[in-house]
This record gives C-alpha cells, structure tokens and sequence, in this order.
C-alpha cells in the first residue's frame, strides 16, 4: 500500500470524491425507490423477486433496502470526518465497496443479492422494453442490450475496485501519518499550581528613571 497518489490525485481526493459520489447516488436511489412506493410502480434501480406481490415480502424489502441506503450513505459521510477522527473512520466505506463488488458479481446469478442500485440483467431488459413501450425485444435489440448491459457491468465493478482501492490506501496513509504525528511534535508539561507558588520569582526588572 505504498504511494498516497492514485491515478492523477491524492489518495484523500480521490476517497473523498469516491464518497461523495456514493452518497448522491445512494441518494438518487433512496429518491427513486420512494417515488416507486409513491407511484405503487416498479423502481428503475432497484430488483425486486416474484414474491414481493405479497404484502409482507414488500414491507420487508422495502425496509431492507431503506436501511442498506442508510448505513452506506452514512459510511460516506464518516469518510468526511476521517481527517479529524481518525483512519478507522474510512473503514465502514472500504467494507461496503468490497460487499458491493462481490454481491453485484453473485446478482449476476441471483438478483436478490445484489445492494440497492445494482445493475442487474433483468433490469437492462426490462428497461430496453420499456423504452420501446412495452414491447418484447427482438433476436438483434435482445443482443445489443445485452451487449450494452455487459459493458457497463464491467465498468460498474471497476469503479468499485477502483473505490476500495483507494479507500484503503487512504486507510493506511492515515494511518502512517497518525503514527508519525508524534515524533515531531513538542509537548510541554506545565506546572501545577502548587508548584507555580513555590517557584521563585524573577528578578524584577529596574524601575525607570527619567534622565
């Protein structure tokens, strides 16, 4: 974990811009999926399962999906604070980009494991279908949106990896540096009061006397 540059910035830029970036879209999810409720239709970003047609199993999700937003918006907001409080304020953020890299490469099999926000392939093709008003998909517009669906998959993890990279060189550059505050800074031990009565007092400077 050696270097405090990553690609073209500090590592703290780029930790930082990672985590603002998670908490807006985290947001816009949060927004998203209160206006599905709203709305009684389906969120664009986030997969839900045959079984949430069931009042319980909706009232679960939904409230699973909520708490998950919450917990990782709030993971970015302690990356904010991580200069004042300390390096083990950047480790919430690290934690949840490597659970979001390895649940969205298992959505690839199951939709329910993916976090809130994760592009899934259902959701490609439900929303090729409703750009097309409905419509099932051709052989050859099934085939680009799969294409399409593939590629910014790939980019998706990337950016996550990329993110946990940096999070936690960002983690261990605190780190160092919190070890190594101390040997260049002075401390100085004042005296306590008992002992400030019993110092002598200086030598009194001589009164001055006009020529």
């Amino acid at each position: 974990m050696s270097g405090t540059r990553s690609l073209c910035c500090h590592v703290n830029t780029a930790t930082r811009a990672s985590a603002i970036f998670y908490l807006i879209f985290n947001l816009l999810v949060a927004v998203d999926l209160a206006v599905g409720i709203i709305r009684e239709k389906d969120p664009i970003t986030v997969s839900y399962t045959e079984m949430k047609r069931t009042h319980g199993n909706c009232v679960f999700e939904m409230s699973t999906n909520f708490i998950s937003l919450a917990l990782m918006s709030f993971s970015s907001v302690m990356v904010m604070m991580s200069h004042r409080k300390g390096p083990m304020c950047v480790m919430p953020f690290a934690m949840f980009m490597f659970l979001d890299v390895g649940l969205s490469l298992l959505s690839l099999f199951d939709a329910r494991f993916g976090l809130p926000g994760t592009p899934t392939y259902g959701d490609a093709l439900r929303l090729a279908s409703n750009l097309k008003g409905g419509i099932k998909l051709n052989g050859e517009e099934l085939n680009q949106a799969t294409l399409i669906f593939g590629v910014l998959f790939v980019m998706y993890i990337l950016l996550k990896v990329y993110m946990f990279q940096v999070s936690v060189r960002y983690y261990y550059a605190l780190k160092e540096q919190r070890r190594s505050a101390p040997k260049n800074s002075v401390v100085a031990k004042l005296p306590s009061y008992d002992e400030a009565l019993k110092m002598k007092p200086e030598a009194t400077l001589p009164k001055y006397q006009e020529p």
